[in-house]
């Protein structure tokens, strides 16, 4: 009877630690869905684009919409402490675990832009078409 009693606590007591486990995992599920973590997919991408000065430029996420685990980004750049941006893109981005992927980029109209010719800002490196490496 005694060994009936113990395999029945250590069930309970295994049941129990694997309930609260599980509920602890879905708890700390990372909420990806804002214009930080968005941001962040495009600093890392632009990290992989040489000859880019990151550190002469701000990154302003103005929209982005989140459906499933793709998301749509409109980002602008300027130069610190410049009040317009001067170059704007559109990002398409895909889920991947607790981080968002950039997928494709566009580049889109700015000010000096025109209607997003073929033009960027004075002094930076050539760029191949779509965000393409």
């Amino acid at each position: 009877m005694y060994n009936f009693f113990v395999q029945v606590a250590f069930r309970f007591t295994a049941f129990f630690c694997s309930f609260a486990l599980m509920l602890l995992t879905l708890g700390c599920a990372k909420d990806i869905n804002n214009k930080e973590a968005v941001k962040e997919a495009v600093m890392k991408r632009l990290a992989n684009v040489s000859g880019l000065n990151m550190s002469g430029m701000d990154i302003d996420v103005a929209t982005v919409s989140f459906a499933g685990n793709t998301a749509e980004a409109q980002v602008g750049f300027k130069a610190k402490g410049a009040s317009e941006s001067m170059l704007s893109m559109s990002y398409k981005l895909e889920r991947k675990g607790d981080i968002w992927e950039v997928k494709s980029s566009t580049r889109g109209a700015g000010p000096g832009m025109g209607d997003g010719g073929s033009q960027l800002p004075a002094g930076h490196p050539p760029a191949a078409p779509g965000g393409q490496k």
